[in-house]
Parts: structure tokens; sequence; C-alpha cells
């Protein structure tokens, strides 16, 4: 630990100030999203400001004038920001034929940070981060969130006390009214993927590395199933499947991927029997699109969706009449909800040509990962292609913001 440590300390020790504000704040941008958005938000400000400082102090404008810099190969993978920031053109020209205007430009507003990161991020070469720089701004992320978990569950025990019940159960409310069960979930399952490829991969890790990484999977874990999301558990057992498939036939070691399997179902079942109420949402989901029962208001919703992207399919409605052409599915204003998948939503706003940016969007990192060897990328897109699938995750700043952010780290781990 204490070699790591110093390994860190030569790796900022011959860094511009600017260059190692802009670590600093890419860390606080993603370690801070699960405690409070905005907070988040404030550092993204900040990360703006390092980049423009950096590149006049130290005339390194990337974007610009990259060509020119012979010494240091620009990486191309911050391209793969490119259609991240063409998905938010493309909600400004439906602008073009919404009537709903206000709530548009609140869409605008919304996704602006699919426009802001990646212009700033092709503006920055990320030289000066080091692997060991890279991973202790990933470690940052595990232990605020493990943190987190920790502080939220004292709140559960003290609400649990206070009530008259006494059940943990009721304490439980603590967990989703605190943070949105499938944004937590891609929280938790992004870090757990993370954890991962730090088991894995090529620098042994000490035994109080070893310790850590066991302590925090376990309560990260947990956490996850204290949020009681169907979208969630899904995210974990697919993780845990492609991890153990990584094992047995990338990595060639079938007798650690089948004990990684054994461990994790029974783990499973042991969840299955302490939080009943968790898997049974998912089972009945589960038994009901099997059967074609598609009776649960969420595929309702997905449904009088589907029927207005029908009349609309190339142009959208526009970013700001989305909820307002749903209206006719429901009894009153207040009960329309939005369509609870991203695809539609971008679809129903959009038209095809947001649709296919948002798929590019999602199967370029892939593609990346793929080439490069790279298996982080694509263990965090498939969580979030699963909670796409079930919620409209742009329509929060929370998901705006953990998406764009996340993907700046995509661009550095693919060039490291």
């Amino acid at each position: 630990m204490c070699l790591k440590s110093q390994g860190l300390k030569q790796a900022f020790s011959g860094l511009h100030w600017t260059e190692t504000l802009e670590i600093v704040t890419l860390t606080l941008m993603l370690s801070m999203i699960p405690f409070h958005t905005g907070i988040s938000l404030f550092f993204t400000y900040c990360w703006f400001l390092s980049v423009v400082l950096k590149n006049s102090i130290l005339k390194r404008w990337s974007f610009f004038s990259w060509h020119q810099d012979k010494s240091y190969p620009y990486n191309q993978n911050a391209y793969m920001l490119i259609p991240m920031l063409v998905y938010w053109l493309a909600y400004l020209i439906s602008m073009l034929w919404t009537e709903n205007r206000a709530a548009g430009w609140t869409e605008i507003e919304q996704n602006a940070w699919f426009f802001a990161i990646p212009v700033t991020c092709l503006c920055t070469d990320f030289r000066q981060i080091s692997k060991k720089c890279l991973r202790a701004m990933l470690w940052a992320f595990v232990i605020t969130l493990t943190l987190l978990f920790f502080y939220l569950l004292a709140k559960s025990i003290i609400v649990t006390q206070q009530s008259s019940s006494g059940y943990l159960t009721s304490g439980l409310k603590v967990f989703y009214d605190y943070i949105h069960h499938t944004y937590g979930s891609l929280y938790i399952v992004s870090v757990l993927a993370f954890l991962y490829t730090e088991l894995v991969g090529e620098e042994k890790l000490g035994r109080g590395m070893l310790v850590l990484l066991a302590l925090c999977a376990c309560c990260l874990v947990v956490f996850l199933l204290f949020l009681n999301s169907r979208a969630g558990i899904l995210s974990f057992i697919l993780l845990s499947i492609l991890c153990c498939l990584h094992t047995c036939f990338i990595r060639k070691k079938q007798r650690q991927g089948i004990i990684s399997l054994v461990v994790v179902l029974t783990l499973l079942t042991v969840a299955y029997n302490a939080l009943p109420e968790e898997f049974h949402r998912l089972s009945r989901t589960s038994s009901e699109i099997a059967n074609g029962d598609m009776s649960d208001s969420r595929f309702q919703i997905m449904q009088s969706a589907w029927t207005v992207i029908k009349e609309h399919p190339l142009t959208g409605v526009g970013a700001g009449d989305r909820m307002d052409v749903l209206l006719p599915f429901y009894d009153t204003p207040k009960d329309v909800l939005c369509p609870h998948n991203q695809f539609l939503d971008t679809w129903l706003a959009t038209g095809i040509f947001g649709l296919l940016t948002l798929c590019l969007m999602l199967a370029w990192p892939i593609q990346a990962a793929v080439k490069k060897k790279q298996v982080l990328p694509m263990l965090i897109n498939v969580a979030l292609l699963v909670c796409l699938l079930v919620e409209s995750m742009f329509e929060r700043q929370m998901g705006v913001s953990f998406t764009a952010v996340i993907y700046v780290y995509y661009s550095i781990i693919l060039m490291k």
C-alpha cells in the first residue's frame, strides 16, 4: 500500500498545477454524483475551467492543434463522444416543430451536458493521467459510494428503532427515498464492474487492497438489494454471467470462473430468502413477459408511447411535446408519465435520427473496448443498456451527468 502511494505521488510530482487541477475536478465530478448531482455539476464547471486554464497556459488545444504536436498521438478515442454531442443537437433541432417551447428548452437545458462535456473532452488530451492515477480516480468513486451505503444504513437503523413495527424493512425506505432505485443501481453495478477488473487485472493486489475490495463489493451488493430495483438485479445477474464467461474463456481460468459462478448463485439464493419481495417483482415481470401478459403499468406506459411513435416515426413530436401527446392515454395531466424507456422516449421526441444517434452512442464504446481488449466499458454499457430499457434515464440530471462523465472515463480507459 505504501509503495502504491509513493507511485501515485511520483505520478503527480511532475505535473503542472493546471493538470493536477483537471485530475482533481475529474475525480470529484464522478465521486459526488451519488451524493448530490448539483455538487457534481459544480465540479463539472470547475473541470471546464481547468481545461481552459491548462490549454491557455500550456498552449495545448487538442481539438484545434493536435495534428501539429508530433510528440504525442492525439487520443482518437475521444471521438466516440461526438455521437453524444449530436444526440443533444437532435433535441435542439426538434424545437423547429415542437409547440410547447418552454418544456422543450427545459429538455435541452437538462441534456446540455451531452454537448458541453464532449466539447471539453475534445479540447484536452489526458496525457497527464497515468494508469495509476486513473485507478485512484475510479477507487475514489468506489469509496464514496460505499460511504453512502453506510450513511443510509445508519439512517435506516435509526428509522427502524423509531418505528412502531421495529422491522428493518420499515427503515429500508430511506434508501430509495434518497436515491432513485434505477439510477442508484446503475452506479452500483458500474462500480462492481470496476472491482471485477481490479481483481483480474495485470497488477497483483496486496492483502490490504483485497480486503478493501471484498468489503466494498459486499456492501454494494447489499446496497443494490436494498434499493429494490428490478433493473438493478437484472443488471447484476448479467454482470455476473459476463464476468464468469470472461474469466473462463478470455482469461482461460475455468476453475476460478466456475467458483465465482457458484459464489454468485449462493449469494443470490441467500438474498432471495432474506429479501423475497425484491426478487418477486423480477420473477413476476419475467412471467408476465413470457406469458404475453402486459398488465404491468410500465408496459402500458410504453405501449402508449409506441402508439404515438407510429404516427410520427421520422421526426417525432418534438422535445417539448413528448409529454403532452401522451395526455389522451391518461385520465388527468397529473397521471401522465414518461415512456420509462429511453429508446422510446428519444424516438418520441427527436424521431428516427435521435434514436440512431443514441444507438451509436451506446455501440461505439463497446466496439472500441473489444478492439482494445478492455472489458470495463463493455460491462458498464451493458448495465446502462438494461437501465435505458426500463427507465427514461436522461430525463433526470443524475442520469445525464453520470452517463456524460463516465464516457469521459471511457476515453481515458481506452487510451491507457
